[in-house]
């Protein structure tokens, strides 16, 4: 999401499993792809709320190409480049993974014409694509631009001109959509935007309108070689900072002290390798028949023969086959999908024609998701990118660039080694934990080992990084950080500075919350 404006309610994402890095339903997830010297921007919507409090409102620095995209390649992007961390024992010879494995848009006649100029609002263009009723224009007043929208049906909060002043002042566009006459938030679909650019930004300080605290942030950058932050700092995270012994389930938190550390504007970088190196596959040839089952003699069977194909899930395609074939009245549609020839003798479509719907399954769903896989294979590099934002800390649009001088992998594995040592009658007598930079915490109590009480930060090494060369480190604490497991095993627990001086050798370097000339 890039921004979702509603008295009521914000954007978010979905659930995609129990992973050791929470897939959260607040997250904001955008999927950048670069096809030379065009970019093409998904973000994913979700709403929960009435449809008549939904709106959406994007600034872009050229008139874009509107286009439906598909919750499929959302879900398998984060679901495969998510972070693992794996505790291995000396003691047993075996290992805990404690990780998650883990279309052409349809066009309505405008009713505004193009170009023409209302009170200062000049509108480029109306057209409803999928779900969403949206109108490019742009302003010369803030003031007067969100009192259009207002008199257009658009659900604006109050307080919203101040922050378009500065995309104004930039002669931004501004991409606005709301949903449909009767739709509802359960037809919403991901949306594209696709127009020349040379890099990649997240106008998130209209996001701070009604975001929430350390709201996290998830950047899928699919283009010729590793992305990387160009005005916001970016962290290696400091391997200590993880809770090992409880699942690795604060690394979200990991990452946001790391980027508190770094001034509060930073990314991490989650993953970077070829799409070879992920299971992602939303679509190919193979998936489904379609000839064959826009032949279905019956409703159900229609349904079966998709639901039983290997058709990867979305929102999308479960709204779609529900709209042609409803499940029976008392069954959930959960029930009904996962078995729609068990109520075969409940279903009486006597309209239904496989073929209109065989032909919307093939607009609505398969081109769009052959559109997604196409995009996604012909990147030479994938890069996944996290942070969490607050409100305060959205005063700056991250931009993101291309480096082909860094390395171009970063591996989504990541481990540490827990030894242990028991007498003959398996009372454990010592433990240290061992990371895969060589450092080692030996524990006083064998049966509680915790670095909880450690003085470390989470940010190992802070960097600003650009379009060329191998950045500019800001913040080295991989000294300090040999020295506090030196500490801790010779029984100073409570050891390292780190934590407490890192964000002030930051602010004196003059590099916290900056911008690129």
């Amino acid at each position: 999401m890039i921004l979702l404006l509603s008295a009521k309610a914000f954007a978010c994402g979905g659930m995609f499993c129990d992973a050791v890095v929470p897939v959260d339903q607040a997250a904001e997830r955008i999927i950048f792809s670069f096809d030379g010297a065009m970019l093409d921007t998904e973000v994913q919507i979700t709403y929960q709320g009435e449809a008549d409090d939904f709106a959406w409102v994007v600034p872009v620095p050229v008139e874009p190409e509107l286009f439906v995209s598909n919750d499929a390649m959302f879900t398998q992007l984060a679901n495969n480049t998510i972070p693992t961390y794996t505790l291995l024992s000396d003691a047993t010879g075996g290992s805990l993974s404690l990780g998650c494995a883990l279309p052409e848009s349809s066009m309505d006649t405008a009713m505004v014409m193009a170009g023409e100029d209302s009170n200062g609002v000049n509108v480029v263009s109306e057209e409803t694509v999928g779900p969403y009723e949206t109108v490019v224009l742009q302003a010369t007043d803030a003031d007067v631009l969100v009192q259009w929208l207002q008199d257009q049906g658009y659900s604006l909060p109050d307080g919203l001109s101040t922050t378009l002043e500065p995309y104004i002042a930039d002669q931004q566009y501004f991409v606005a959509l709301k949903l449909a006459s009767g739709k509802s938030a359960g037809d919403m679909t991901p949306l594209g935007l696709r127009y020349p650019a040379t890099a990649a930004s997240i106008p998130i300080q209209l996001t701070a309108v009604a975001a929430i605290e350390d709201l996290p942030i998830e950047v899928f950058v699919l283009g010729p070689s590793r992305a990387v932050p160009d005005n916001y700092l970016h962290v290696q995270l400091n391997d200590a900072a993880i809770d090992w012994y409880n699942g690795s389930t604060n690394y979200r938190d990991v990452v946001s002290r790391a980027a508190d550390e770094a001034g509060g504007q930073a990314f991490a970088t989650d993953f970077v390798g070829s799409p070879e190196d992920l299971n992602v596959r939303v679509w190919d040839s193979g998936m489904i028949d379609t000839e064959y089952i826009a032949t279905a003699s019956e409703p159900t069977t229609w349904l079966s023969d998709i639901v039983y194909s290997s058709l990867p899930g979305s929102a999308q395609l479960t709204a779609l086959l529900l709209r042609f074939v409803p499940a029976p009245a008392g069954v959930e549609d959960a029930d009904f999908l996962s078995c729609p020839d068990c109520y075969a003798d409940d279903v009486n479509l006597p309209d239904f024609d496989p073929v209109v719907a065989t032909a919307a399954l093939d607009e609505e769903i398969l081109r769009v998701m052959a559109q997604q896989q196409a995009r996604f294979d012909g990147a030479n590099v994938v890069t996944r990118l996290f942070t969490t934002l607050s409100p305060s800390e959205m005063t700056a649009d991250p931009i993101f660039v291309f480096n082909e001088d860094l390395p171009q992998k970063v591996a989504l594995a990541h481990s540490a080694t827990d030894h242990t040592v028991s007498s003959w009658s398996g009372k454990m007598t010592s433990r240290r934990l061992e990371l895969s930079d060589g450092r080692v915490f030996d524990f006083s109590d064998p049966k509680n080992p915790s670095l909880s009480d450690v003085n470390t930060p989470a940010a190992l090494i802070i960097e600003d990084l650009g379009a060329t060369g191998e950045g500019t480190v800001v913040f080295d604490g991989t000294a300090d950080a040999k020295a506090t497991a030196e500490s801790f095993s010779a029984g100073c627990e409570d050891s390292g500075s780190s934590v407490v001086f890192a964000p002030l050798l930051l602010l004196a370097a003059g590099v916290v919350r900056r911008r690129r000339a």
